[in-house]
């Protein structure tokens, strides 16, 4: 069945306190797993936050270490790899000559509000911003399916992501849920032709992290749908074209904002930052491939065939679910997953399971060809699987990517 982008569906929508509950329920249940999970780990000898950073990297003030009491398990076995950085930031600033303004502002800008305003240790804020961005992603991201595809597919891809083997990082201090919450409602927003609302979403995601440039694509497409539907017949139908004109061009405003700041503040740009690490060097996506295969051939590295497992089925799940559901969909998918395909930092596709985790339409493919109930919970055992697999990585201080 082919999905027309020309009008949004119209489906009875559910009531916002519904989403509100089934939100809530798979924040509980991943909340309580992960802590449990956390909790066992703490006493098995894992070592202390920000270990790696401690040890390694050449930092002249250090964040906040939740090391002893229940502090510890409860935020302490979270506090690793780029939270790190997420928590320096936060409680620092960006310092000139530390490369930080490659991690965006807004997430530590959250934590320190939230930190702030509750008086909890920053990495404690951050779990909970962390956990509050994923109910309002999970929320938006049912509101944004249901109307389209239904709500048995809504909930199944909320199920799907939820459990996916990067999970966990949903609940960290990490920038999955916000980007995919302010991404999730700015597409929500697009498709409702709120305009004002949805480039405010998009300045949001800009501000998040750097994919959030590429929102611009998907809102673009739904822009130009609306003013197809409209035209310039009256005030209202020019000043809503206005408002998403707007909206498209506000990721690059946030990017490039941000952009001019991190110079001011530290006399380097994001893109200065991420070439220091290898995060500019673009490769053809079959060079990238070829190099994954060699480099699980010669090292036996779990981790690298399961980002390449993770990008090709990807990438397979997007073709086969092109004409089932909205193009808008792929249009907020497939840009991320090129240049995830073209790049090798510092290992090829490093962090690609994560950066899958936020492609919701993934998801929502996956959603759509599991009607059998045994498929489902194929893909659920499988995936749970992998995520406590993943997870326990991770609390072992290990670089999940």
């Amino acid at each position: 069945m082919h999905h027309t982008d020309d009008v949004p569906a119209s489906r009875p929508r559910p009531r916002l306190s519904t989403l509100l509950i089934e939100a809530v329920v798979l924040f509980c249940g991943l909340r309580i797993g992960l802590s449990l999970l956390g909790a066992f780990m703490a006493t098995q000898g894992v070592p202390s936050p920000c270990h790696f950073e401690e040890a390694l990297v050449d930092w002249q003030t250090m964040p906040e270490l939740l090391r002893d009491g229940p502090a510890f398990p409860l935020a302490g076995v979270w506090e690793r790899w780029d939270a790190c950085w997420y928590m320096k930031i936060a409680t620092y600033g960006y310092e000139p000559g530390e490369r930080s303004v490659a991690f965006f502002p807004l997430f530590p800008a959250a934590v320190r509000l939230a930190g702030t305003i509750t008086g909890l240790p920053y990495p404690v804020a951050g779990m909970i911003v962390s956990g509050a961005a994923y109910v309002v992603a999970i929320i938006g991201l049912l509101r944004l399916v249901s109307d389209g595809l239904g709500l048995a597919v809504a909930r199944r891809t909320a199920l799907f992501l939820s459990v996916f083997p990067a999970a966990f990082f949903l609940l960290a201090p990490f920038t999955e849920s916000l980007f995919l919450a302010t991404a999730v409602w700015g597409l929500v927003l697009a498709r409702e032709r709120r305009w004002p609302l949805a480039a405010a979403c998009a300045v949001l995601a800009g501000l998040t992290r750097a994919q959030g440039l590429l929102l611009a694509i998907p809102l673009a497409w739904e822009a130009f749908v609306a003013v197809r539907e409209t035209g310039f017949r009256s005030p209202r139908a020019f000043w809503q074209a206005g408002w998403s004109a707007a909206a498209v061009l506000a990721p690059a405003v946030a990017f490039g904002g941000y952009g001019l700041v991190a110079h001011a503040v530290t006399g380097e740009t994001p893109y200065d930052a991420q070439s220091l690490w290898g995060g500019t060097n673009f490769h053809p996506p079959w060079a990238l491939v070829a190099a994954s295969v060699g480099w699980i051939v010669e090292r036996g590295d779990g981790m690298q065939a399961l980002n390449l497992v993770a990008i090709l089925g990807a990438a397979a799940l997007l073709v086969a679910g092109a004409r089932r559901m909205p193009l808008t969909y792929s249009l907020y998918a497939w840009p991320p997953l090129l240049l995830i395909a073209t790049r090798i930092q510092p290992t090829p596709l490093t962090a690609t399971t994560r950066f899958v985790l936020v492609l919701f339409p993934v998801f929502v493919v996956a959603a759509l060809l599991t009607q059998h109930r045994w498929l489902q919970r194929a893909w659920l055992v499988i995936s749970l699987i992998f995520l406590g697999v993943l997870a326990t990585m991770f609390l072992q201080g290990d670089f999940v990517a």
